[in-house]
């Protein structure tokens, strides 16, 4: 008699459960939400990965430029030979107050090409660290000599993080340039 009142009832109806369909598309929502989740990440850290590489090329050009700049306007001259037209160089010499020499160039250091500094005692310095290196742009010295100004130098160059990866949101280079006057 139980029987017969519980199929009356409408038999299996009561179950308690989840249906295969409704499984089904919390599974979906949950693995849809979890990609957005993963893309957001990433990118995340591309940008951030990018932001660090040309903050660093950033800061070894700025620094190169400033001292480059500074000791060409306290040089008592540009040891250089210098046209009134402009003379496009590799390399930079300037006469310092103390009466030595020094030489600006790119030179290459292992496998990075970097900016230094050389001294009248032969003492090479690098502007820039080893983990940035010169771009596709050549490190250029454009030195125009004027007689009432004296020596003015254009310094320009590129700078790029050394050992780039291929990918294309990771590579940073940067151009730089300035010009500098001879107090003196």
């Amino acid at each position: 008699m139980l029987l017969i009142s519980h199929i009356l009832r409408g038999g299996n109806s009561m179950k308690k459960g989840f249906t295969l369909l409704e499984i089904l598309i919390t599974v979906g929502i949950a693995g849809v939400m979890g990609i957005l989740i993963t893309q957001v990440f990433f990118t995340t850290a591309r940008t951030n990965s990018k932001t660090e590489i040309l903050k660093d090329v950033k800061q070894n050009g700025e620094y190169a430029l400033g001292i480059m700049e500074r000791m060409i306007r306290n040089s008592l001259q540009v040891s250089s030979a210098c046209g009134a037209l402009g003379s496009t160089l590799s390399e930079i010499d300037i006469l310092n107050p103390n009466g030595d020499t020094t030489t600006f160039a790119c030179l290459v250091d292992g496998s990075v090409t970097r900016i230094a500094s050389t001294s009248g005692t032969g003492a090479t310095q690098f502007l820039t660290s080893s983990n940035v290196t010169i771009g596709n742009d050549p490190c250029t010295f454009v030195c125009t000599a004027s007689v009432d100004r004296g020596s003015e130098v254009t310094i320009s160059f590129s700078l790029s993080q050394a050992g780039s990866s291929l990918e294309a949101f990771e590579t940073a280079s940067v151009f730089f340039q300035t010009t500098a006057s001879s107090r003196n």
